[in-house]
């Protein structure tokens, strides 16, 4: 336990927090989760951002500070569906050890024996939920090659548990900026574009926004019928819920 305490280095951790949100790029970030795993005493840490319970929308992004190859064969048999640990973090938000997350199905039990061969021993899963409403869920994962390691009751527990859940939220956040990023970029959408989308998420009608906005409602009908296409959506319901699930509003 002592030796467990000992590796683990708060003021590292608490740097490598802060410095996420400063970041520009993926490869910094990346950096800075190998730096985060360390200081918390793993050997492996995962990162991923998903989209959860949606029948129309599925996103999965990864940060891989771990053995490629697990991530290699992980992406080969397509295991997002059937991952325990994301499972897990879709409905709940307390950070737990591998140990108590129930497996229920055999695809569950080879994701987690897959992890086990690459040298995933123990784990420890720290949500970071979205804001009620989104569906976009963070995860962290810490794996250790060591049996036990982050079992209720070892002392080094709580403080990994505190650091590692600012950490998640930290990266979390940070995922959601690119991706809001990304898409107004790909998109070509504007900020009035992005109010519009605001209102309807609201529930306002084309009345309110059309006055909202000053503009007639036939031009708000103009208006998201080419947000409606440039977003791959059926309506302006749908897209005002793609744009709020991916931080547009």
């Amino acid at each position: 336990m002592e030796e467990a305490q000992r590796r683990v280095d708060a003021d590292t951790v608490l740097g490598v927090i802060e410095r996420v949100e400063r970041s520009a790029t993926e490869s910094e970030v990346l950096d800075l989760l190998f730096a985060a795993k360390d200081a918390l005493g793993a050997e492996q840490a995962v990162f991923a951002s998903f989209v959860r319970d949606d029948q129309t929308i599925e996103s999965f992004r990864f940060l891989v500070a771990a053995d490629p190859g697990w991530c290699l064969a992980y992406q080969r048999q397509s295991w997002y569906a059937n991952d325990p640990w994301l499972l897990y973090a879709a409905g709940n938000t307390e950070p737990a050890e591998d140990s108590r997350i129930p497996l229920r199905t055999q695809h569950e039990k080879a994701t987690r024996d897959l992890a086990a061969a690459f040298g995933v021993a123990s784990a420890y899963i720290v949500p970071a939920p979205a804001a009620p409403g989104i569906s976009r869920v963070g995860v962290l994962l810490l794996g250790s090659n060591v049996n036990g390691h982050f079992d209720a009751g070892k002392g080094h527990l709580g403080l990994i548990k505190a650091l590692a859940r600012s950490l998640a939220m930290e990266l979390h956040e940070w995922w959601v900026r690119k991706i809001r990023d990304e898409m107004i970029a790909v998109h070509r959408i504007g900020a009035q574009d992005l109010e519009l989308l605001r209102l309807e998420r609201a529930g306002e009608s084309t009345k309110a926004i059309a006055r909202r906005c000053n503009m007639t409602t036939a031009s708000v009908d103009s208006r998201f019928q080419r947000l409606n296409a440039k977003l791959a959506m059926p309506n302006r319901k749908a897209a005002a819920r793609l744009a709020a699930e991916y931080g547009l509003i």
